[in-house]
């Protein structure tokens, strides 16, 4: 007899509960609220989240920031449970605000929390491996949840002392075996991406942050949904496994149709947006927190002697921008580091005199905080060949390489430096571009430089591997946005200085 069921997909909602992207207050569609009021559940409904809820929204940072009951009240969860969540799995930066965050997140959510590679030393989180749920018409759906092992890399070590993470292969390798052994449909839940193009195989991204490919062509899952690369990937079969992905801030979600008969599954999906409508509740509930975020976002926090126009991000890199001045110079402020870098976010920006909170997280979303590096002239030399990579030149214009722009947008990947300055030869291959490097007027000549960069960057992600064999010289817990609203307080009137950076060696460009 065929058997029918339906599941809707979340994931990467980064604390964006309510229609809008706090960059003004205009209503949009988005939101975890609009996407719930779509699902329609019954017996034979699973609602799934694919992680990294509580972290990436100025909703998010205000509730961090509040701290106390507030809190204590984890109001994502309350959102979550509204929409009856059947299972949610930890993404990246879920684990951003340490063990304990974690744990009473976890511990407030109705849903089961799924995660294979995650070992819970302390057990207060409640995390299993899988769960199978079998639906009022008897078909059972096995649901295991990994994450990206990279959490190992860009974590705060102290974050995980009480919770391991494994090799995310090997994990939804065992699992499956478990699942299939008692389940009709097997779905991992894969807080991470796709390391190749689904349609040629070909390599888009090395080392194993993202392994959805593999998990595809060398497992045998019925469903695999993943999340992390904020892409939206349309549901198709890979390998014989159905598969999706979503971009980020609940400006859409899934929904997967389920038919098994006589031990065949067949699956279909549609990515659908968010849409503009939400109920009643739990959005009126959490109204008053969400207007306590928006008087927080307009508050004045200090000025700028100069407002920082808006640049395109090709003008920018070649010429600099003055927001990453601002923010290079409050890290060297703050660190006492020689020389420091940092990428800005994809989309547009701009700085006014008088600045505001919402200015603040709108020009740097992140929740990153520092590290300081040793690094040689030959680490220093690889880095900057790296951004170097940013540029490519068609018929004798100077354009944004493909290279940061598929398999998806990263010009946060492209960064700025502060402390030196660095000539570069466009007409040169890649990778042997970078032709003198210079700091304080001089060469490098062989010396030691301590280079501040966020938690992020000193990970090696984004094609800065060189970073991972550098020495650690000191970590920074306070986020990047904060030291920035302490500096605005403590420099009135603010005068942003051009320190370093790139110029073009060859002018004929």
């Amino acid at each position: 007899m065929k058997k029918k069921a339906k599941i809707y997909y979340t994931s990467d909602v980064h604390g964006y509960l309510f229609p809008t992207n706090y960059g003004d207050k205009t209503e949009r569609p988005m939101g975890l609220l609009n996407c719930i009021t779509n699902f329609e559940k019954d017996g034979n409904t699973l609602i799934l989240d694919g992680g990294d809820t509580i972290s990436g929204s100025p909703m998010a940072a205000f509730i961090t920031e509040q701290a106390g009951e507030l809190l204590l009240s984890e109001p994502f969860a309350k959102v979550y449970n509204a929409a009856g969540y059947d299972a949610v799995v930890p993404g990246n930066h879920d684990f951003n605000f340490g063990y304990d965050r974690l744990a009473r997140y976890m511990g407030k959510l109705s849903a089961v929390c799924l995660c294979a590679n995650a070992i819970d030393l302390k057990g207060e989180t409640g995390i299993v491996s899988s769960h199978i749920f079998t639906l009022d018409n008897g078909l059972r759906l096995g649901v295991g949840g990994i994450v990206t092992d990279y959490v190992n890399v860009w974590e705060n070590p102290e974050h995980l002392e009480q919770i391991q993470i494994t090799d995310a292969f090997l994990a939804a390798k065992e699992e499956l075996k478990l699942l299939k052994k008692k389940s009709d449909v097997t779905i991992c839940i894969y807080h991470g991406g796709y390391e190749c193009d689904l349609d040629t195989g070909t390599v888009l991204t090395s080392g194993n942050e993202n392994i959805g490919y593999r998990i595809l062509k060398e497992l045998d899952y019925d469903i695999v949904l993943t999340a992390h690369q904020h892409m939206t990937v349309k549901g198709r079969d890979c390998f014989g496994t159905h598969t999706l992905q979503l971009t980020a801030n609940a400006v859409q979600y899934a929904c997967i149709e389920i038919e098994y008969e006589d031990g065949a599954c067949t699956v279909s999906s549609s990515i659908l947006p968010a849409g503009t409508h939400h109920n009643r509740e739990p959005y009126e509930t959490l109204l008053p927190l969400e207007q306590q975020v928006q008087k927080w976002l307009d508050l004045e926090i200090g000025s700028l002697k100069e407002a920082i126009p808006q640049k395109e991000k090709i003008e920018m890199a070649l010429g600099g921008s003055g927001v990453a001045d601002f923010f290079n110079q409050i890290q060297l402020a703050y660190t006492g580091a020689d020389i420091s870098c940092i990428g800005l976010g994809n989309n547009p920006i701009a700085l006014p005199a008088h600045v505001t909170m919402r200015d603040l997280v709108r020009v740097y979303p992140f929740s990153n905080t520092l590290v300081v590096l040793e690094v040689t002239q030959e680490v220093i030399k690889q880095a900057l060949e790296r951004c170097a990579q940013y540029f490519a030149v068609k018929e004798g214009k100077i354009e944004i390489s493909e290279v940061f722009l598929k398999p998806k947008v990263e010009h946060y990947n492209y960064d700025y430096f502060a402390g030196i300055t660095f000539e570069v030869d466009l007409e040169r291959p890649v990778g042997d571009r970078v032709v003198n490097i210079l700091f304080e007027g001089n060469s490098l000549a062989g010396r030691k430089l301590k280079l501040c960069m966020s938690d992020y960057r000193a990970s090696g992600t984004g094609g800065y591997e060189v970073y991972r064999q550098c020495p650690v010289l000191k970590r920074f817990g306070t986020e990047v946005p904060q030291l920035a609203l302490e500096y605005l307080k403590n420099h009135p009137d603010a005068e942003i200085l051009r320190n370093g950076g790139l110029v073009l060696y060859n002018s004929r460009l």
